[in-house]
């Protein structure tokens, strides 16, 4: 009967039956192969330039900076000058909407040139009374009840002195006057009587027209220049705008 063997008993090696062999360079090999890193050794380069290589550098930089800082001002410029055409675009509309409203609180309110002027002596009202008899006396039909009031412009005017030192006998001229009427309807049909006050010998003088703002007035004021000239046929106004014929 055989006896079981003892796994915690001693194995018997017989070193006749061990072989060696040669192990072949791989990855075994490797596990046991120190890796040297190569001997990198830093090293100084010099470059030589010549004075004309160094001066050729030089007028390129420069022309380089000079292209950016002339493209760097020119688009600065350009934006202020549109931001600047815009404030002016703007502030051109407000002023023509301000003159426009102001043109048109005078919608109701001819300006008259001529009318005999009493100085102080003669009260608002009475220069209104005044208006009206004229008015009548060019056309009957007006209702004098349209006109509201009438106002003198300026302080009452005094005969000047001559180069003698004396008062000229020559009056002075009237002051104009400001008509305020009942509506716009009654301001076209006093304008109507322009032509017969031109037409009656003792009317011929005065003159009555649109009150129109300072603009407008300097732009009518130029257009009777150029038809004193001879430039255009005409020139008028409706509704405070100017009108001209050429």
């Amino acid at each position: 009967m055989s006896s079981q063997s003892d796994p915690d008993s001693p194995v018997d090696i017989d070193p006749s039956v061990i072989h060696h062999a040669t192990v072949s360079a791989g990855l075994s090999s490797l596990q046991y192969q120190q890796v040297q890193e190569p001997n990198i050794q830093s090293q100084t380069i010099t470059c030589s330039l010549a004075e004309s290589d160094i001066v050729k550098i030089v007028l390129q930089l420069k022309e380089l900076l000079h292209e950016e800082i002339d493209y760097t001002i020119k688009a600065t410029i350009q934006q202020y000058k549109s931001e600047k055409d815009e404030l002016s675009k703007e502030n051109q509309s407000l002023r023509d909407n301000i003159d426009a409203l102001e043109q048109y609180g005078r919608r109701d309110l001819p300006r008259s040139n001529g009318i005999p002027d009493g100085g102080i002596s003669k009260s608002s009202e009475q220069t209104t009374e005044l208006v009206k008899e004229l008015l009548k006396s060019v056309d009957k039909s007006i209702d004098t009840n349209d006109v509201v009031r009438f106002h003198r412009i300026g302080q009452p005017r005094t005969g000047s002195d001559n180069a003698n030192g004396a008062r000229n006998s020559v009056p002075p001229r009237p002051r104009q006057v400001i008509v305020k009427l009942k509506d716009h309807f009654a301001k076209k049909r006093i304008l109507k009587c322009k032509k017969a006050m031109r037409e009656n010998r003792d009317l011929r003088y005065i003159r009555v027209n649109e009150d129109l703002t300072k603009i407008r007035n300097t732009i009518a004021f130029k257009a009777r220049q150029l038809r004193i000239e001879h430039h255009i046929r005409d020139r008028w106004t409706v509704n405070g705008n100017n009108l001209c014929e050429g």
